[in-house]
């Protein structure tokens, strides 16, 4: 089951889109999750963005508090991807949620370079919400479908097992039908296709296990990443934020 969650809301519109997905989210058992953003910028451009996100950020929180589940909000000056990293690792995270691109950067392929440096360095799995999720939507888990690997590896099937509360359905290709799948589950090299192209096909959330979230490891091993250095030092603390 997934207890604790680590939301990575990169900007407004990726808060809004977050909401509508988060009754399935925390419906797997969720009691803690914690809202990220990550300041890279200074001046009245970090400002505008801050303004812009932080009504949104406290709204989230407010619909996670309503269904029980604690809530806190952390603003960080720096790398985002390391605080990410490092965050989840002190903060026992289960599941990190992503958008499949940062939304400042519109135009390229179907994933952003935050994202593919997740892909790579996370120890955590990726939950990857690219789209906003429609009213017919099938939920969350209501049909979740394991993608068999280039190299089958049994470690992200038992993974996923200890994480998602329905049964799997292994598929060798994406489905073409969204109601054919709520949910894709997949391991560092999807079968046949490249992370871009899952995701530029995938009509529904993506659930990722980076190559390090299957290597053997505990909290507080060598393996656990220390939290990059707020050279500028702590952001504004409104409400909540830590």
């Amino acid at each position: 089951m997934i207890e604790s969650i680590l939301i990575a809301v990169d900007a407004a519109p990726f808060a809004d889109r977050v909401g509508p997905w988060l009754p399935d989210i925390v419906g797997a058992g969720v009691r803690r999750a914690t809202l990220f953003h990550a300041i890279e910028g200074t001046g009245e451009a970090c400002a505008r963005e801050l303004d812009e996100l932080r009504p949104r950020l406290d709204r989230l929180a407010v619909q996670l508090s309503a269904r029980d589940v604690e809530a806190d909000i952390a603003l960080k000056r720096g790398d985002r991807v390391k605080w990410l990293v490092s965050l989840a690792a002190l903060r026992t995270t289960q599941l990190l949620v992503v958008g499949a691109r940062c939304s400042k950067e519109e135009r390229g392929g179907p994933i952003g370079s935050t994202l593919r440096l997740l892909l790579e360095q996370s120890h955590v799995p990726l939950l990857v919400l690219s789209g906003v999720r429609i009213p017919t939507q099938l939920r969350l888990f209501e049909r979740p479908c394991l993608v068999a690997g280039r190299r089958p590896d049994g470690r992200v099937e038992t993974r996923a097992q200890s994480l998602v509360p329905a049964t799997l359905h292994p598929v060798t290709s994406v489905p073409s039908d969204p109601s054919g799948a709520s949910l894709l589950v997949t391991g560092p090299e999807p079968a046949g296709m490249t992370f871009d192209q899952l995701i530029a096909q995938a009509a529904c959330p993506v659930l990722a296990f980076p190559a390090p979230s299957l290597a053997a490891h505990t909290p507080g091993s060598p393996n656990t990443v220390s939290p990059p250095t707020e050279a500028a030092g702590a952001m504004p603390n409104p409400g909540g934020v830590r």
